[in-house]
């Protein structure tokens, strides 16, 4: 009881939970399943998410920690604050992974909450600039041939047009270069650590070419290097937006959609991965009062291509979930959010603040305690959580999940 799911038990849920029937028709609303995946920033966070996974029937969640919220609470020293003449002297991420997984293993465990499943998600890989001299590592891998490979495979696919100009020995600088290298043992070693049901690397403004060689190479490391066939890797094909973007986003032509959703298959069935993201007019951190509408058709027709050219469902990750206007059911595998339980749990202190600043600024031991985090903050988040529950059809189901698990 309270045991944290595995990979291949989530890739059960989402198998069953596939938005289409054997003939590749979209199944009925009701039929339809969206996971709810939080990212935690902190230790009250994951209390309230497997508080709301483990209320009444239960209900499964993704509990997702990022590279930069892992880093924060691992002692980054560029991320938090630190008095002058104190230095750090430990490995953040691998502190961050070890100090998260104990926390949600054990609160799983206390609050008996069946369906909690650990993601990475927004592991950034660094950004790629082609005039910049990376400093190199001595590395056994060969990327040469892994450029060529993935330039073969998009010519064989009838993608060459995917593939753009590039300098060879700039990707190979990139690729070998401290920085790149210095990601790849980070994430392998934080799959390592946390042994997480789903793993995301943010490949953001990556271009193509090197987005599959990049994702491929992260793959062949957790398989290989790790010998873990149990994580669900999930992959970023193309930019996802952020609030405040000038660029508005654009619904793609038919013959468009048809060339990306082609592109789409192709980075599953080459990368391996088994989740997908892409953009669908989502952005991220969005405000309170913003609302995005999803492109359900473009999420449609490369969902249903994915399947039908690979043979694998790749469920789809919505990234920036807070200011989703709808949440397709199935459709998006899981929906995820961060923004809006940051801002409820804020808001919660805020108005606590607010109400008792007289005694707050008078030193009043009881305004200024614990109770801030573990009541106010706590609930607030909490709250928000099941709130979110509500339209993924994902509420409740423990008893469904139970019967896929142990059938």
């Amino acid at each position: 009881m309270g045991k944290l799911l595995t990979g291949r038990q989530l890739r059960a849920i989402f198998d069953h939970y596939c938005p289409f029937d054997d003939d590749g028709n979209l199944k009925p609303e009701d039929q339809r399943v969206t996971l709810v995946a939080a990212n935690s920033n902190n230790w009250w966070e994951t209390r309230a998410f497997v508080q709301a996974a483990a209320q009444g029937d239960q209900s499964p969640i993704i509990v997702q920690f990022s590279y930069n919220s892992n880093r924060k609470v691992g002692g980054d020293p560029t991320g938090i604050f630190v008095p002058e003449g104190v230095r750090y002297h430990a490995n953040p991420v691998v502190n961050g992974a070890k100090a998260n997984v104990d926390w949600i293993s054990m609160e799983a465990e206390a609050w008996g909450a069946d369906y909690v499943a650990i993601s990475l998600d927004h592991f950034k890989v660094p950004k790629f600039d082609a005039a910049k001299d990376y400093e190199r590592r001595s590395t056994p891998l060969d990327y040469q041939a892994k450029i060529d490979a993935a330039v073969a495979y998009l010519a064989s696919k009838g993608l060459g047009g995917a593939v753009e100009e590039f300098d060879a020995d700039a990707y190979i600088g990139y690729l070998t270069s401290v920085d790149y290298q210095q990601f790849r043992a980070d994430f392998l070693d934080t799959v390592s650590v946390m042994q997480p049901a789903w793993g995301m690397i943010d490949t953001e403004g990556i271009p193509p070419v090197l987005d599959f060689i990049i994702t491929q190479d992260i793959s062949t490391g957790v398989r290989v290097d790790l010998n873990n066939n149990d994580m669900m890797l999930e992959a970023e094909l193309g930019a996802t937006g952020t609030s405040g973007d000038e660029v508005e986003y654009q619904a793609p032509s038919e013959e468009e959609l048809a060339d990306f959703a082609h592109l789409a298959a192709a980075f599953v069935d080459y990368t391996g991965a088994e989740g997908v993201a892409y953009d669908i007019g989502m952005k991220h951190s969005a405000l309170s009062a913003e609302k995005h509408r999803t492109d359900v058709h473009k999420l449609e027709v490369v969902q249903r291509t994915i399947i039908e050219q690979t043979g694998v469902y790749a469920a789809f990750a919505q990234h920036g979930g807070t200011g989703a206007a709808d949440v397709p059911r199935g459709l998006i595998g899981k929906t995820n959010l961060n923004t809006c339980f940051l801002v409820a749990g804020s808001q919660a202190r805020f108005e606590y603040f607010d109400a008792n600043a007289d005694l707050v600024r008078a030193g009043d031991k009881n305004m200024c305690g614990t109770n801030v985090e573990t009541h106010v903050y706590l609930q607030g988040v909490y709250e928000s959580v099941v709130e979110r529950y509500q339209n993924t059809g994902s509420y409740q189901i423990g008893p469904q999940v139970d019967k896929v698990l142990s059938g």
